[in-house]
């Protein structure tokens, strides 16, 4: 089958969503499929099995006018090159995609971050409030990469259950191999616990700089934060600074991926306690690198963790003071979630959705919807 993929968004930098289109790359090559991607970026020309089909570099990556030049291009222009390319279905890896398609449509939904928290996306909220309803109706089937944001999406859309399948987010492969990455530049040879992910109060980084602010007096680790620059990185730093321990906080963003391997590799603990995320990369990551990884226990994290990590209310702050003192000083309850995190994180592999990718995206002119359970294991 010829498929087609939206990658029009990808740029040189990485992200959960181009993690998911190699994924899907990688599956569709070894179904023998052919799979044209509509894209600028020169990354997938390189890729066996995979054409690329070159859109106006304007369009990739950035926030506002890119997004929106994204869409217009999309709508006027991207039907017409199916056509004429002979897609046979239409594969978008996140919610950009098609009001009306020539073809049988596929629509990926990681999150419905825009809608539950409008001040993070505002842009992005009409269109998931107004357009996304349409294009989901319009579509095949819609896949989601968790249980906890298909149960969001059938009830924010009304959408048929039977036509709402769950594929898991996996690891990047590189992240199971013995190599240990690259030493990112200043880090220096202190212990840390590690926290990956945005400056957005969404993602609780408060709790855990008031938890480590509680902790650091006693333990010998340092704080490392990654996180790209955004307008709430300030109101982060003024927290660590009253606190005490800005001095004792290391902030990181634009890491290669080796350097972001090294610190998952070689952190005491991974904190993300997010009030909301649609899937949850870093526990993940952390725990496929030998890391234990401490999580809210609401939303997806604690459905992709299971018990394989430390699950906390998302602001407990005393309860992450406590696991931080009892990861730091005691070498056989760490391992313990050494081991079993590892294992747990072995299950998010891509060969293990070899299968159910062929079932809910490659044959998807079959009229009876799979459904999906714990880990993508077919019922």
């Amino acid at each position: 089958m010829r498929i087609g993929i939206n990658a029009t968004f990808a740029s040189e930098r990485h992200n959960g969503t181009t993690t998911f289109v190699d994924g899907i790359l990688r599956c569709l090559r070894a179904h023998g499929h052919e799979a044209l991607v509509y894209s600028s970026s020169e990354r997938y020309a390189l890729l066996e099995g995979v054409t690329l089909r070159k859109t106006p570099a304007s369009l990739a990556d950035g926030r506002g006018s890119a997004t929106m030049r994204r869409f217009a291009w999309m709508q006027a222009c991207l039907p017409r090159r199916l056509k004429r390319d002979g897609v046979e279905l239409f594969f978008a890896p996140n919610v950009e995609a098609l009001l009306w398609s020539p073809v049988p449509q596929i629509v990926t939904v990681h999150d419905l971050i825009p809608l539950f928290y409008p001040a993070e996306s505002p842009r992005q909220r009409h269109y998931y409030k107004y357009v996304l309803p349409h294009i989901l109706r319009a579509s095949l089937r819609t896949l989601v990469v968790s249980q906890h944001t298909r149960r969001d999406v059938i009830q924010q859309y009304g959408l048929d259950a039977g036509r709402v399948n769950v594929v898991y987010n996996s690891l990047r492969e590189d992240l199971l191999d013995d190599s240990v990455g690259a030493k990112p530049e200043g880090l220096g040879s202190c212990p840390y616990f590690l926290f990956v992910g945005t400056f957005s109060p969404r993602k609780n980084l408060e709790t855990v700089i008031r938890a480590f602010a509680r902790t650091h007096s006693e333990v010998p680790e340092k704080l490392v934060v990654v996180a790209y620059p955004d307008r709430w990185q300030d109101s982060i730093r003024r927290l660590a600074k009253e606190l005490g321990v800005l001095q004792k906080v290391e902030f990181y963003s634009g890491l290669k991926n080796a350097e972001l391997k090294f610190l998952y590799r070689n952190a005491t603990a991974l904190f993300l306690l997010s009030e909301y995320e649609g899937f949850g990369y870093p526990p993940l990551e952390a725990m496929a690198s030998g890391t234990p990884a401490i999580v809210s226990d609401s939303t997806s994290l604690a459905e992709v963790v299971g018990d394989a990590g430390i699950q906390l209310f998302h602001r407990d702050a005393d309860g992450a003071a406590v696991a931080m003192r009892r990861l730091s000083g005691d070498s056989t309850y760490r391992d313990t979630f050494r081991d079993k995190g590892k294992l747990r994180a072995g299950q998010f592999r891509w060969l293990n959705r070899m299968e159910q990718i062929g079932q809910v995206l490659i044959s998807p002119l079959n009229q009876t919807a799979l459904h999906s359970c714990p880990l993508g294991v077919a019922e």
